[in-house]
């Protein structure tokens, strides 16, 4: 997780009179599929500088998603079932045994229903961080990025667009 905060820009100051070049990097291992812009390119905030193949971090949000949708289902149908065991153990129908049954899997549902959420909600953070987006407005001095660079944070973040902040 730390080499994902420390990659999510890396800045590297090298002032030079009023501006300092910045060179940025994803925050996500991937492989870039477009650069965006240009060098001399003004550029302001939240403007996508580059983008990686998106692919495989949409095959992960759809799969996170349908992981999510299935341990929702299943977690409300074993507290259904829980709750039903209950009502039958104080109409004295059935044995704590099953009842004891019934909340240990009501609570391995639950379990798995909040990985997936999880799981869920880091699909999407990594979905996002797939598209370089400027922190600042300025001009575009260099990309040493290009299509077909392979990006990975843990070798270490790899500037992709160099900005030049005024």
């Amino acid at each position: 997780m730390r080499a994902i905060i420390l990659a999510a820009l890396m800045m590297v100051l090298s002032a030079t009179g009023w501006a300092a070049d910045r060179s940025l990097a994803f925050a996500v291992s991937g492989v870039v599929a477009d650069i965006k812009v240009k060098a001399g390119q003004s550029v302001k905030v939240g403007d996508v500088l580059a983008v990686l193949d998106l692919k495989p971090f949409q095959a992960k949000k759809r799969a996170a998603d349908a992981a999510l949708k299935a341990t929702k289902t299943i977690f409300e149908l074993s507290d259904l079932r829980y709750n039903q065991t209950r009502e039958l153990f104080d109409a004295l129908s059935t044995s704590a045994e099953n009842v004891e049954i019934a909340e240990t899997a009501r609570a391995e549902a639950l379990i798995a229903y909040e990985n997936a959420r999880r799981d869920a909600a880091l699909a999407v953070w990594t979905l996002d961080r797939a598209s370089l987006k400027a922190p600042f407005a300025g001009t575009v001095s260099a990309t040493p990025g290009y299509a077909g660079m392979v990006v990975s944070v843990e070798a270490g973040p790899a500037g992709v667009v160099v900005i030049s902040a005024p």
